[in-house]
């Protein structure tokens, strides 16, 4: 989150952390709709100078890919996103145990569609799901409480590793991590003309050369959101 286009730092947070996966890279950003652009390889050979000045909005999320459930084919880059509600985005590290239950839940009981293999994809729509059942709030203090019971009901039905960073149309960013931690997920701060910029990563690498300011970690079981003018909401569920 961003009081300036996020699109040129996004890109070059994913080629500072290229290490993490080297098969795909993809950027999404949001101002009144999503923006994606997403292909397989090195982030510099799919980001262009043109491609990236479509990537409008003060929002965005990116991701590198290092296949560990899923295919390889263009439909499992990340991030993934659905039209409903809202219009959400994930990108997601780390990998679901029960993923075959899981897709079970999602297919047979809530008859939603899966396009790919990837366990990005089923928790996508288990988020999506979830955030479908609480109506649809007002205020950004409303939202947070329906992301609270969603983030819940998601600790308990998944296993396994996921760190998760999240764009909701009209709504802002979310971040969440697992309960027991198990993938890294750090945050960082800048200040930027009086205002507060934020930042969330795998890895710090970046956080220095775009000035921003390491704050600790994302915690175990703690979900953060930053609605559209800026201000944070955040809470250990586990």
């Amino acid at each position: 989150y961003s009081h300036k286009p996020v699109a040129p730092e996004l890109y070059e947070s994913v080629v500072h952390l290229q290490h993490r996966g080297t098969d795909a890279a993809g950027i999404m950003t949001y101002d009144k709709r999503m923006h994606i652009e997403k292909g397989m390889g090195l982030a510099r050979d799919i980001f262009t100078e043109d491609n990236l000045s479509l990537l409008t909005g003060n929002i965005g999320i990116s991701h590198n890919r290092y296949p560990t459930h899923g295919g390889f084919s263009h439909g499992e880059v990340q991030p993934v996103w659905t039209s409903v509600p809202y219009g959400i985005a994930i990108s997601h590290n780390g990998q679901l145990t029960n993923y075959d239950e899981l897709v079970e839940e999602v297919t047979q009981k809530e008859k939603r569609y899966l396009n790919t293999t990837s366990d990005t994809e089923v928790l996508l729509h288990i988020l999506a799901n979830e955030l479908d059942k609480n109506g649809v709030p007002n205020t950004s203090e409303e939202f947070f409480d329906h992301l609270c019971v969603a983030v819940s009901s998601i600790f308990k039905k998944v296993n396994g590793a996921y760190s998760v960073t999240a764009l909701v149309v009209g709504k802002g960013l979310v971040v969440f991590r697992d309960p027991r931690g198990i993938r890294p997920l750090v945050r960082g701060e800048r200040d930027n003309n009086g205002k507060k910029d934020y930042i969330f990563s795998s890895e710090n690498t970046m956080f220095y050369s775009l000035g921003y300011e390491p704050t600790g970690n994302v915690l175990p079981g703690e979900l953060i959101y930053i609605d559209n003018d800026g201000e944070m909401f955040s809470k250990r569920l586990v």
